[in-house]
């Protein structure tokens, strides 16, 4: 009997366990449940007030806290509204609203909750501070963040201390300290960084003139990429010479966005860098810039024995226009059968059926197909067709191949 009496004991034990976790699932649930039917009565309760909110916007007097006294569960409720406000508007609006906090004792409330023993409490805390733009706290936030441990957690703190910052220099240790925690998290940190009202393109520039540290000037180009204005091209130019294959890659990148500033035939230099992802993106620089007087050297890098390389070198030649279509026609029917010779015969159908299909859906581009069709008549003394005419000098074969 004994072994019946242990599976006994084990099943009571277990269906106690059980009982248990329901009896918990089922508070858990009710009191989500009563706060939920709280904070919707207590959003009812201030329509007015909110209607006020809406009305006062425009005007140039400071907004008015609700009036009377508050319970903690109206007080949230308030809170809720606006933070959902100000995460959906900008400029002097947005500021009325985060006086408003302050005014209303939010910040400091949520200030004060940094401190709890409890860690998704601070970490809710965090995120309310930066929805706030409350400058005040950025030391206690990057304070938080330096203690922070779980990844996912330090980047909200992180992002909530990018909205709180007020100066550069908060930017720049805030910076320094996700890179030292989360080294490999560079694109994420860059976004994290744009969430500041803060404009960080000038760091970045000076990150990229004074700093030698890898990950942050990795960082700072990443950063500057997702600009549109050209900074530190000097700084730009002598990052080509790193050490570091990723950061000459990213630095040749963001010159190439801006052709028109670099010196004469810097971009002719470029097609012919020892690192093929630069090749790559000079080729396909020169056509999106329409670059025309690259077009002998992109004819000289169709033979690159990088499948990259020729790939973009043979599209921008189909986006240099008639010169360029013509320079690859001329190009396929003089090389030899190979994959370069497949490269380009890949980039000349495309660019046949692209046009085709553009003259099909619009009468203005039937001009330009007719003379793509023309050019490769005279070239190769036939029609074109879109399939292959020979199997071996006309065959298309996957990228990467050669």
């Amino acid at each position: 009997m004994e072994p019946l009496q242990e599976t006994a004991s084990v099943l009571y034990v277990l269906g106690a366990a059980i009982a248990c976790g329901f009896g918990v699932l089922g508070l858990l649930r009710f009191r989500n449940l009563r706060n939920t039917r709280q904070l919707n009565q207590s959003l009812a309760k201030h329509q007015d007030y909110f209607a006020y909110l809406s009305v006062q916007m425009d005007d140039t007097e400071v907004l008015l806290p609700p009036p009377g006294s508050l319970t903690q569960v109206e007080l949230r409720a308030v809170q809720s509204k606006l933070l959902e406000w100000i995460e959906t508007i900008h400029g002097r609006h947005r500021d009325k609203l985060t006086t408003l906090c302050r005014d209303m004792g939010l910040i400091e409330m949520e200030r004060r909750r940094l401190n709890s023993p409890w860690h998704v409490v601070r970490v809710e805390a965090a995120y309310h501070l930066g929805v706030m733009r409350s400058g005040e706290c950025i030391e206690a936030l990057l304070e938080l963040l330096e203690r922070e441990t779980a990844e996912s957690t330090a980047f909200v703190i992180g992002r909530a201390a990018a909205k709180c910052a007020q100066k550069p220099d908060e930017l720049h240790r805030l910076m320094s300290l996700l890179l030292k925690r989360h080294p490999h998290a560079l694109h994420l940190t860059a976004d994290i960084l744009s969430a500041s009202s803060l404009d960080p393109a000038p760091l970045y520039a000076r990150i990229l003139e004074t700093e030698t540290d890898e990950a942050m000037l990795k960082l700072a180009l990443i950063g500057l990429s997702a600009g549109n204005h050209p900074y530190s091209i000097a700084a730009l130019d002598r990052l080509l010479l790193s050490d570091a294959v990723d950061v000459r890659i990213s630095a040749a990148k963001l010159l190439l966005k801006y052709p028109q500033l670099l010196p004469s035939g810097r971009v002719g230099e470029l097609l012919c860098h020892p690192d093929e992802e630069i090749r790559a993106a000079a080729a396909q620089a020169v056509g999106e810039h329409q670059l025309l007087f690259y077009i002998e050297p992109l004819k000289a890098s169709l033979t690159d024995p990088q499948w990259q390389v020729r790939y973009s070198s043979a599209r921008s030649l189909v986006y240099l226009g008639l010169e360029g279509f013509e320079v690859l026609c001329e190009t396929a029917r003089d090389m030899k059968a190979g994959p370069a010779q497949d490269t380009v015969w890949n980039a000349i159908h495309e660019a046949m059926d692209r046009s085709a299909a553009a003259a099909a859906q619009e009468v203005r581009q039937i001009p330009l197909q007719n003379e793509l069709s023309r050019l490769y008549r005279t070239i190769f003394q036939q029609n074109y067709t879109s399939l292959p005419v020979t199997a071996d000098s006309h065959r298309f074969v996957e990228r990467g191949t050669g």
